[in-house]
């Protein structure tokens, strides 16, 4: 009955221990005590296997050397444990079947004390139960020595039954104490996972800017996990190497750190999108280190992914070994992958919002570059577009000069404009000189570092970074642009298109602003030289004079060097007018219908441009164009109701190939001051 009324008594105590929430190594430090007393033993230990299962964790000891016991780790095969270990079944043990081990547990003499009073190992006695946990053993409960039975020559007392059963009932505390301790971790770790995602979800959901979206996941992470330092690395463009987006711990020189893809334990995270955890990187010879100042001994990484792809990687580190456990690489990833998630929604936000200002920016840009025909108010637009759309505090737009075969600065932003405007690089020189003659636009992140850069040098004028694009008008490119940078930057491939539809768009605005620039300037000479020609109709100039002012101001008009009427009688082209031809070199006075330049000019009835005379068989007939350095030909017709009355020739010394407008205006002159009338009245 005391017994019984002890062994109530402790369960009421254990299990007042596990009401309470008493971890569960005091609970278990509470039942060797319990089976100390109530088997009355000199002696108590607990013991857990190992992951092994080979050797005995002592996590529990009372009586007898319990200071000395605790904390050992022995072999299973040197215990007194073995044969429950190997059979999962209670043991008793006497003498008789004492292992040769002999007694683990016997008192430890003092330095000073005589070994010869210890008693022998062969008068032990002990009980040992096991420790299941879901059918399976785990440990072993030990009782060793009935008390007093230390004493030399002191009666054997054994273990029996009862105390087996009292074992066995303890173990199940034990066994009970162990889950309801894996059941509070379990339910913490939730917890905080809960927590963590809630802070994190909570943070990233106020917001859609990525830069904001990546600090509040690490800002909720470290607040629950320990670290010395958390990083967020995301991929670059090109897929080639991750670098920091965000991070916590970092020193100045430590956050320019990349990590290439293609080794080391986080490229195995991206590679197969699993997260990892480094117990001791000692043992890990592919973990890189993102911290100089001190090493990390332990980490964790997991991919920052968002349905089937991977953006990136979170990696957090220790200074202490076996920092963390499953639960926090579980935690890791949970947060890693709603970052994932966050991110993308935040750059799908940016890029709409980005395509919405940039469509915004492209029609306000086509609106005002068609609106003006000045090329200043377009090349200012431009830059200014250019500045405000990429970000860049740097620009640049050159146009190719045919004569001096050179691309010359026509604006700029932020340059020393007085050394910079002196900057002419020949096609192939410089970034945008093999830009003009690639045609191929160009992201260059160091301008120093790129050898182009070396025969036309932007990094002289302050210029880190570069994005180069040709001016397109058609099949034809007449300059480039430059979106410069004064800091190290990555273009996109987006910023890529977005400054090139730019460039096509104000190149075509150029081309046109040329076009009417010229054609203004044309129709006031025009206007001149009709003035010219009406004064000298109304004047009392002589008729036959009429025909050399008109040839006159045809070479004026086509800044050439000859010119030459002839009029149609019969089957003869008869000439009628010269203008800049040397008197020891005059041209045919006569040439025969379809034959030389105007007879087949007037027989075709259609125009004639030739940039080398000498190439021409047709030139042959005129033997005075051997005499004169004559290199380029234009004919025009001259109709009268529609029927050819005579031709305009045109010569020049330089080689030029008249172009489509240049044949038109002179066409349009002859009509207009009624050549052909003339001629036409003359003939009559």
């Amino acid at each position: 009955m005391i017994h019984a009324a002890r062994l109530r008594a402790a369960v009421r105590r254990l299990t007042d221990a596990l009401h309470t929430g008493t971890p569960a190594s005091e609970v278990l430090q509470s039942v060797v005590e319990e089976a100390l007393r109530l088997t009355d033993a000199a002696s108590a230990a607990l013991c857990l296997l190992t992951e092994g299962r080979d050797m005995l964790d002592f996590v529990a000891a009372a009586g007898e050397n319990a200071d000395d016991i605790l904390g050992l780790r022995i072999r299973v095969a040197d215990s007194l444990s073995e044969q429950v270990v190997e059979t999962g079944q209670p043991q008793l043990l006497d003498r008789r079947t004492m292992p040769p081990t002999g007694d683990l547990f016997a008192a430890l003499p003092a330095s000073n004390e005589d070994t010869s009073s210890t008693a022998p190992a062969q008068n032990l006695t002990g009980a040992l139960v096991p420790l299941m946990a879901e059918g399976k053993l785990v440990g072993t409960l030990s009782a060793l020595n009935k008390a007093g039975e230390g004493a030399l020559n002191a009666a054997i007392q054994p273990f029996d039954t009862n105390d087996l059963e009292t074992l066995a009932l303890l173990a199940e505390f034990a066994t009970l104490a162990r889950k309801v301790d894996r059941t509070n971790r379990t339910a913490h770790d939730q917890s905080r996972e809960l927590a963590v995602l809630y802070d994190a979800a909570r943070k990233v959901a106020g917001s859609l800017n990525v830069q904001e979206v990546m600090d509040g996941v690490l800002t909720a992470l470290c607040s629950h996990v320990e670290y010395h330092a958390a990083v967020l690395f995301l991929l670059n463009d090109e897929r080639t190497h991750l670098f920091i987006a965000a991070e916590r711990g970092l020193s100045e020189e430590e956050r320019e750190i990349q990590l290439s893809v293609e080794s080391g334990e986080h490229a195995r995270v991206l590679d197969n999108g699993l997260p990892r955890r480094i117990k001791d990187t000692d043992q890990t010879t592919d973990f890189v280190d993102i911290t100089t100042r001190s090493r990390a001994l332990s980490a964790m990484i997991a991919p920052v992914r968002s349905r089937d792809e991977t953006h990136g990687i979170i990696v957090v580190t220790s200074l202490q070994r076996r920092a963390y456990h499953s639960a926090d690489l579980k935690l890791l990833a949970a947060v890693a992958m709603q970052a994932g998630i966050a991110i993308e929604n935040a750059w799908l936000y940016e890029d709409a919002q980005r395509q919405a200002e940039e469509a915004t920016a492209l029609y306000d840009l086509s609106q005002h570059v068609n609106a003006t025909l000045h090329e200043d108010h377009v090349l200012n637009f431009v830059a200014d577009s250019v500045l405000n759309l990429l970000k860049v505090d740097r620009f640049a737009l050159m146009l190719y000069d045919a004569r001096e075969e050179k691309l010359k600065t026509r604006v700029s932003r932020n340059m020393d404009a007085g050394r910079f405007h002196e900057v002419a690089p020949r096609v192939g020189e410089g970034i945008a000189g093999w830009v003009f003659e690639w045609q191929t636009p160009q992201a260059v992140s160091d301008v120093a570092a790129d050898a182009r850069n070396r025969t036309s040098p932007l990094d002289a004028f302050g210029v880190a970074s570069t994005l180069c694009v040709p001016m397109h008008v058609g099949e034809e490119v007449i300059g480039v642009i430059h979106a410069m940078s004064s800091k190290r930057r990555l273009f996109t491939v987006a910023e890529m298109e977005l400054l090139y539809t730019i460039a096509n768009q104000a190149a075509v605005a150029i081309v046109n602003a040329h076009l009417y620039k010229e054609a203004r300037t044309k129709s006031h000479e025009m206007r001149r030289y009709f003035r010219r020609v009406a004064h000298a109709i109304g004047s009392a100039l002589e008729e036959q004079d009429l025909p050399r002012l008109l040839a006159d101001l045809s070479v004026e008009i086509m800044r050439a060097d000859r010119c030459a009427i002839y009029r149609l009688e019969g089957e003869t082209l008869r000439l009628q007018a010269a203008s800049g031809f040397r008197s020891a070199v005059p041209p045919d006075a006569t040439v025969a219908l379809g034959q030389g330049l105007c007879g087949h000019v007037a027989r075709r009835g259609q125009s004639l441009n030739l940039a080398d005379l000498t190439d021409d068989p047709r030139s042959q007939t005129h033997h005075w164009l051997h005499r004169d350095k004559l290199t380029s030909y234009l004919g025009v017709p001259l109709r009268s109701d529609r029927r050819v009355v005579g031709v305009v020739e045109i010569y020049s010394q330089e080689r030029r190939e008249f172009s489509r407008e240049e044949i038109q205006l002179l066409s349009t002159f002859v009509r207009r001051a009624r050549v052909a009338d003339k001629i036409a009245q003359e003939a009559v």
